[in-house]
C-alpha cells in the first residue's frame, strides 16, 4: 500500500550497464543454444503472426522471461491490449524479473494512473522520452508553438527485448488498434521475432535512450494532486490490473510457449544486424541517419527485386532519382502504400501521390490497400486471416522492405523525410533467403489484393488510374477509390504543405 504522493517521487538504481548473466542460459536462450553457440555472430528469425496472435506471442515471450524485460515504444494507449500486457508485466516483475519501459511523451495517450501504478512497482521502472513541460493535453499546442522546433522530434523506435536473447521489432506500438483489437480501424502490420547476437545491439540501443537526459522518469511528470490522486485508487486500480482477462487468452499463450519449447515454429537462421539512430538526433541540426545510409548503401548493391511496403511514404527527391535509375537498370520495384481510403495521415497522401504518378511512369508496380482490405483476402497456406466486412476502416502500418528476395528490413523506419531527418528509428535486416520469400509471398498476395495503380491517357496529358477487384468484377477508377469530394479537396489542399515537415 502506497503512503502517500511522496513515495511516488521516489528515483530508482540508475540502470546503465549490461546485466552480466549468459543470455543463452535463460529459459527461452536455452532452446536454441546449440544453434546459437555454432555461430555466435549469427541469430535466428521467426515470423510473427497477425494481430491479436502477435499480442499473445508477446505475452508467451513475458511469461518466459526470467531475468529482464525492455520496452521502447512510440505510442502507448491505455485501452484493453495495453492493460492486458501491462497486467502480465506486473506479475513478471512479481517473479523479480526486472522490466524497463520507455515511451515517447507524444504517443502517451494516458492520464498517467496506469503508468504510475506499474512505476510503483520495485521491479518495474518507466520513463518518458522528450516529454512536454505542459501536462495538460489540450494546452500543449502553446508549447508546440513557442518550442516546435524541439518538440516535433520524436522517438519512433518500437522495440521489445526479453533476458538479452530475444527481440520482437516491426511497425507495432502498444495500443488495439494494432492487434486487431480496435473496432472502428485496425492496422495491418508485419514484425518479427529474432534471437541471438541481434538482441544484444538492440540491447546496447536502449540503454543509450534509457540514459539519455531526455529521457526523464514517469514519478516525476504528475502533479502532487494528480499522485495524491493515483496514491488513494492505488489499491482498487492495482486489483483491476491483475484480474484482467487472463482467462480469455491463457490457453492461447500457453500454446504460444509449447511451440516455442518444442521447436514448432519455423527458424531461419541468418546474418542479423540491427541499426539505430542515437537518441542525440533530436538535438542535432543536421542530423546523421544511420538507417537512411544503409538503405541507400544495401539499394545500391540490389540488382533484381526490390519490395516496399511502407505505411507512410514520400521517396523525398535523392530516394525517387535511386529508385528511377534502378528502374532504368532493369530493377524490378513493387511498392505497398496505402490508399486516401485506408490512411491516417492525409496531408502524407498528398504529398505521396505526387511520387505515385511519376514512380509508375518509370515503370514501378504500385498498389495501395484497400480501406475494407481484410474483406478481400482468403485463407492462404502462408496465413493471411479472411475478416468479415464491416469494420470501418483498415490501415497499412507496415515498414518492410525485401531486396533481391534475399534481405529483409523491418522495423520503425518510414520511407519519407520525417523518419530520415527529425525522429528517431531502429531497423533490423536480416540475411536469410527463405525468410524474405516469405514475407515477400505475402506481400504479393497483399498486393493483389489491393488497388493497382495505372496511367491512363487523358487528353493530352495521362493521369492515374485505380484498378482492382471488387464483387469479382474488375474495375477502374478515374478518383481515389471510397472516398468523398471533401476528402479528397483536403488531400490537394494539404499538397502546400512543406515535405520536410509531413
Amino acid at each position: 500500500m502506497l503512503s502517500g504522493c511522496l513515495s511516488l517521487r521516489t528515483l530508482k538504481e540508475p540502470y546503465k550497464s549490461l546485466e552480466t548473466y549468459d543470455p543463452l542460459q535463460t529459459p527461452l536462450g536455452q532452446i536454441y543454444a546449440k544453434t546459437l553457440q555454432k555461430d555466435p555472430l549469427k541469430s535466428l528469425g521467426f515470423i510473427l503472426q497477425e494481430g491479436d496472435k502477435a499480442l499473445l506471442q508477446r505475452i508467451a515471450l513475458i511469461r518466459l522471461a526470467v531475468h529482464n524485460i525492455d520496452i521502447q515504444t512510440y505510442l502507448y494507449k491505455n485501452d484493453i491490449s495495453s492493460r492486458v500486457m501491462m497486467s502480465e508485466l506486473y506479475k513478471a516483475a512479481n517473479r523479480g524479473v526486472k522490466v524497463r519501459l520507455l515511451i515517447d511523451d507524444n504517443g502517451l495517450d494516458s492520464d498517467m494512473s496506469d503508468i504510475i501504478m506499474l512505476n510503483t512497482h520495485p521491479n518495474i521502472d518507466v520513463k518518458i522520452f522528450n516529454p512536454y513541460h505542459i501536462r495538460n493535453r489540450g494546452l500543449r499546442y502553446f508549447e508546440i508553438m513557442a518550442n516546435y522546433d524541439q518538440i516535433e522530434k520524436r522517438m519512433h523506435n518500437k522495440i521489445f527485448i526479453v533476458d538479452n536473447v530475444a527481440l520482437v521489432i516491426g511497425g507495432r506500438n502498444i495500443a488495439d488498434v494494432y492487434f486487431d483489437n480496435d473496432l472502428e480501424e485496425n492496422f495491418l502490420d508485419t514484425d518479427a521475432l529474432f534471437l541471438g547476437a541481434v538482441s544484444l545491439q538492440a540491447k546496447k540501443s536502449f540503454l543509450d535512450y534509457w540514459n539519455f537526459k531526455d529521457a526523464v522518469p514517469a514519478n516525476l511528470l504528475p502533479s502532487h494532486a494528480k499522485l495524491k490522486k493515483y496514491a488513494k485508487n492505488y489499491s482498487h486500480s492495482l486489483s483491476k490490473l491483475l484480474l484482467g482477462e487472463q482467462n480469455s487468452y491463457d490457453e492461447q499463450v500457453e500454446a504460444f510457449i509449447e511451440k516455442l519449447i518444442h521447436k514448432r515454429n519455423k527458424a531461419y537462421e541468418g546474418q542479423a544486424s540491427f541499426i539505430a539512430d542515437s537518441p542525440f538526433k533530436i538535438h542535432d541540426l543536421k542530423p546523421h541517419s544511420p538507417i537512411n545510409q544503409a538503405l541507400q548503401d544495401i539499394l545500391k548493391h540490389t540488382t533484381n527485386s526490390l519490395y516496399i511496403a511502407s505505411s507512410y511514404l514520400i521517396p523525398g527527391p535523392t530516394l525517387l532519382k535511386l529508385l528511377t535509375e534502378k528502374l532504368d537498370q532493369g530493377l524490378e520495384v513493387n511498392i505497398l502504400t496505402n490508399s486516401l481510403a485506408s490512411t491516417d495521415a492525409i496531408v502524407v497522401y498528398g504529398a505521396w501521390e505526387r511520387y505515385a504518378k511519376k514512380l509508375v511512369k518509370a515503370g514501378a508496380n504500385v498498389y495501395e490497400i484497400k480501406s475494407d482490405f481484410f474483406h478481400y483476402v482468403k485463407y492462404t497456406r502462408r496465413g493471411l486471416k479472411s475478416k468479415i466486412k464491416g469494420r470501418l476502416k483498415n490501415s497499412l502500418h507496415s515498414k518492410t522492405l525485401i531486396f533481391d528476395g534475399q534481405k529483409t528490413w523491418i522495423g520503425s523506419f518510414n520511407l519519407d523525410a520525417r523518419s530520415a531527418n527529425i525522429n528517431t528509428e531502429s531497423v533490423v535486416v536480416f540475411d536469410n533467403g527463405d525468410f524474405a520469400t516469405y514475407l515477400q509471398q505475402r506481400m504479393q498476395d497483399q498486393m493483389r489484393a489491393s488497388w493497382h495503380l495505372l496511367l491512363e491517357k487523358h487528353a493530352l496529358h495521362s493521369r492515374l488510374a485505380w484498378e482492382g477487384v471488387e464483387d469479382g468484377q474488375v474495375v477502374r477508377h478515374i478518383k481515389p477509390p471510397d472516398t468523398s469530394p471533401f476528402l479528397r479537396f483536403i488531400k490537394n489542399w494539404s499538397k502546400i504543405l512543406p515535405e520536410s515537415e509531413l
